[in-house]
């Protein structure tokens, strides 16, 4: 109900007086001159129609609020007709009423039906009036509801894409490379020429490929081999990529950015030194993709694997019904990649 102006304090409390009077003006009107105003014009009177005006927009409200609580939004398309009337008929049948005891109680004798009819029409319009302002406030406070919620979806949808460029570009392996290069330039210009073409590879393979759902196997290769020759610079040459993929599976698809993911995640998250190198091997098994290595992992999970990981699955999980499986057993760590096929009516 807060939401809602007619239900505020102030609303309530001074709109009756400022409308009371202009009611009692304007009956002024009605039945006189406008140059007898200042004679007629009483306080008692002008108390009347306040209190009047207090009952009359309080039992609209009760009504309001009534039908806000059993009914809802269930019935917008006859709720107008049905509230107008019956904030109308209450609203004038206590007005009539408060009329009659003030005249009867007070005064000592009845309303005349001039009177009656002169009251019974105003606050009937004023029902009208008090209605059109509520369901103005009502639907534009729908119209506002459902634009925040357009604009929310918007917001997530452009949140959920900078999260994505993000991930893409993958700031971590991108500082660390231009370090690594640094580093490459004072030693070998040769050596820095190629790690430049490796990581411009690297990237140009993700930026030209953000916009395709799938790719084939043989460039997802490509684009791990890449980022072995980037992350080797930190490890001591010690990372190895093996292909034992045939000519015939490099036409399965994958996701692009997969394979580069996957071994970056093994890389990041196994020891390697000198003396423990370390081999990842890839090769069809089952119809699944499955990238193996020997299992000899960190003892903290580098920030952001799980999410990648995650990621994946969740992708993979809308071209197959198979899942994308993670297995570490017998001193191996597996990710198994399910095969994706497309039939004719995707290829159409």
């Amino acid at each position: 109900m807060k939401k809602y102006f007619i239900h505020h304090v102030l609303f309530r409390v001074l709109a009756p007086p400022i409308y009371g009077v202009l009611l009692y003006l304007l009956i002024l009107l009605i039945n006189n001159n406008v140059g007898q105003v200042d004679e007629l014009f009483t306080n008692e009177e002008v108390y009347i129609c306040i209190v009047l005006t207090y009952v009359s927009f309080e039992s609209m409200r009760l009504i309001i609020v009534l039908m806000n609580r059993f009914l809802g939004d269930k019935y917008d398309s006859v709720r107008v007709p049905i509230q107008l009337l019956l904030t109308a008929a209450l609203s004038v049948a206590l007005v009539l009423t408060c009329l009659h005891l003030y005249f009867n109680y007070v005064l000592g004798f009845s309303p005349g039906m001039s009177q009656v009819t002169v009251f019974g029409v105003l606050y009937g319009s004023t029902a009208f009036l008090y209605n059109v302002l509520y369901f103005s406030n009502y639907y534009l406070q729908k119209e506002n509801t459902v634009r925040l919620a357009a604009e929310k979806n918007h917001r997530d949808v452009l949140e959920t894409e900078i999260i994505e460029f993000k991930n893409d570009i993958n700031p971590d392996l991108l500082y660390e490379s231009l370090e690594n290069l640094i580093n490459l330039i004072y030693k070998d210009v040769d050596a820095a020429d190629e790690y430049i073409d490796s990581l411009a590879s690297a990237y140009r393979y993700v930026l030209s490929n953000r916009q395709q759902e799938l790719v084939p196997v043989s460039l997802e290769l490509d684009a791990a081999k890449n980022v072995i020759r980037l992350l080797n610079e930190k490890y001591f040459g010690q990372l190895r990529f093996e292909s034992l993929l045939s000519e015939d599976e490099m036409d399965t698809l994958l996701i692009p950015g997969t394979l580069p993911i996957i071994v970056e995640c093994i890389a990041r998250n196994t020891i390697v030194s000198r003396f423990e190198p370390l081999i990842i091997r890839c090769y069809l098994e089952d119809d699944y993709i499955t990238l193996q290595s020997k299992l000899n992992d960190r003892l903290i999970e580098h920030r952001g694997t799980d999410i990648a990981l995650q990621k994946l699955q969740k992708s993979y999980a809308l071209y197959s019904d198979q899942p994308m499986i993670r297995v570490k057993a017998y001193e191996e760590n597996n990710i198994k990649l399910p095969v994706i096929r497309l039939t004719e009516d995707a290829l159409v």
